[in-house]
């Protein structure tokens, strides 16, 4: 790794627009107001995403048509064409950022990947109805292949991680990563396992320890991350989280049994003949809609029970996360968690969808007013550093997690 000290972070300038995102100049730098939640060491740096909910309906609408069109194939340009315009309405100091990635990068990684997938998935297919194998060495068969995909999503993270750091430049200065996903996908597997044997207890442990690994595998030009990330203070509201999701299942159970039992009687359906009933469209339809309102019910439930638990988590990692002399914090309660994830399910459920730019908006918001950084911006020795860049981008992710940005 060799610094370029000539891409020095210089003091604030204004960044001219791109041609092609006609991104005006950013507004003023936030200073957020001092709280005892935030850590001390120096200014508190804002985040600023000034992005307009108009121009991203104008951004999503087309990119719907044209993946519609192109039987989903275009959705790899879709999400770069989302995230270009994302990054350039965010800025820091002063300054904007860029994402630099494009569809073909992305549709190169799906390229790579999706065929062994598919030629994997058609090979358990064919042992499954093509040949007369006992059924246990084809329940063995179809465990691994569960353990692989399982195994397979987790390498996914941490290479798309990698792909969204090299590509994100700010004055000039790109992200990277180092390590290998492939390490951390074994890693990310095994404590998945141990976090199964102890019934979830372990998974704070286990979320700290490989959250660690990304974060101290990460740069910004030379500036490594680091963050020696613990467990301890975050067990309390896990263990909260936990019961009320036990607690909130057993009420929900009680409720929506004698609710739905009352609306059986109400339309007089006969149980004692199954085949009547699966076609009779009365009880699909009040079927359905229980399966939809109790799944989000427990969604719901979900958020609120552990928004506490990620308000500690996410005061863990601005504690301890350092970035070339900057630190960071965060005024994030779990009253606005609550807000962002119960506003944006209920958003996108009762939109059908049409309502996600609204969701993404709501996100960046919540993001810019969430992590400040703590320092002097214009005096830290970060310069351009030549980590290696992958080539294709994220293929593994979009076969496992498409996502959303």
């Amino acid at each position: 790794m060799t610094p370029d000290h000539s891409l020095r972070i210089q003091p604030t300038r204004t960044n001219a627009p791109s041609s092609d995102t006609l991104s005006p100049p950013p507004p003023p730098p936030t200073v957020p107001s001092p709280s005892p939640i935030l850590a001390a060491g120096g200014p508190h740096t804002g985040f600023v995403y000034d992005g307009k909910l108009g121009e991203l309906y104008g951004i999503f609408l087309p990119n719907l048509l044209w993946t519609i069109l192109t039987l989903t194939v275009f959705r790899f340009w879709a999400k770069t064409r989302m995230r270009r315009y994302l990054w350039s309405r965010t800025s820091l100091n002063g300054d904007r950022f860029e994402y630099t990635g494009t569809g073909g990068e992305m549709f190169l990684g799906f390229l790579i990947v999706m065929p062994v997938y598919v030629l994997f998935f058609l090979g358990l297919q064919a042992v499954h109805y093509g040949f007369d194998i006992n059924p246990a060495a084809l329940f063995v068969v179809q465990i691994v292949a569960g353990f692989l995909v399982f195994y397979l999503t987790f390498v996914a993270q941490y290479a798309a991680q990698r792909y969204r750091l090299t590509r994100t430049l700010w004055r000039g200065i790109r992200g990277g990563m180092t390590g290998s996903a492939w390490s951390w996908g074994s890693k990310g597997m095994l404590f998945a396992f141990l976090s199964g044997l102890t019934l979830s207890l372990a998974w704070p442990w286990t979320q700290m320890q490989l959250l660690s690994d990304r974060i101290n595998n990460s740069y910004f030009g030379d500036a490594k991350a680091q963050a020696d990330l613990k467990s301890g203070p975050v067990y309390v509201t896990y263990f909260v989280a936990i019961l009320c999701v036990v607690g909130g299942l057993v009420i929900m159970t009680m409720a929506f049994g004698a609710l739905f039992a009352a609306i059986y009687k109400w339309f007089e359906f006969d149980f004692s003949d199954p085949i009547a009933l699966q076609q009779s469209t009365e009880f699909m339809i009040v079927s359905t809609v229980s399966v939809v309102i109790g799944y989000l019910c427990f969604a719901l439930l979900v958020v609120v029970a552990f928004s506490f638990y990620q308000v500690a988590v996410a005061r863990e990692v601005a504690a301890k996360l350092h970035l070339g002399g900057l630190r960071f914090a965060t005024p994030v309660t779990a009253g606005r968690i609550m807000g962002r994830y119960v506003g944006n399910i209920l958003i996108i459920v009762f939109t059908l969808g049409f309502g996600l730019p609204i969701a993404i908006h709501r996100t960046m918001l919540f993001l810019a007013a969430n992590i400040e950084v703590v320092g002097e911006i214009e005096g830290s020795d970060i310069t351009h550093a030549n980590l290696p860049r992958p080539k294709a981008g994220e293929g593994l992710l979009e076969a496992f997690d498409p996502g959303i940005l």
